[in-house]
This record gives structure tokens, sequence and C-alpha cells, in this order.
């Protein structure tokens, strides 16, 4: 995918939901074993700490290095 700012190639990922901070990972990371920490090669992202939240579900994102923005398709 091609970034809609800058029109370089972006990096395939996904946003995990678990126990870590809201973070891109790059598709051939997993999440950290460790609560509350970021992946090696996670980008975080701007969010709060929520205690209670589902897990177990990932969202497919693309991640562009030049203008540190990641973009996610919905569902609708």
């Amino acid at each position: 995918m091609k970034c809609p700012y800058c029109q370089n190639e972006m990096q395939s990922g996904f946003i995990p939901n678990g126990g870590q901070p809201v973070q891109w990972i790059p598709n051939d990371e997993k999440p950290s074993i460790f609560n509350f920490t970021v992946a090696d090669h996670g980008i975080p992202l701007l969010n709060q700490f929520k205690p209670l939240k589902a897990n177990g579900y990932i969202a497919e994102a693309n991640y562009c290095p030049t203008c540190k923005v990641v973009i996610a398709p919905t569902k609708e």
C-alpha cells in the first residue's frame, strides 16, 4: 500500500488487542510476552491504559516510517 501523504510504500503489520500498550507490529513479529511492554520492533500509538478490555483480536494496519502514520481499514 502506498502512503497517501508521501506516496512511499507502507510496511504491512497489525495492531494487537491484548495487555500491551496500543502499538503497530510488523507482520513477521509477535507481541511481547510481557504485559505493558512494546514489541522489539513495535511502534507505540497514542493511547490510554484501560484495565478492562477484550483479548485475542488483531487489526491489520500499514505503517509509513517516513510520515510516522498508521492506517487501518474499518469493517464498514
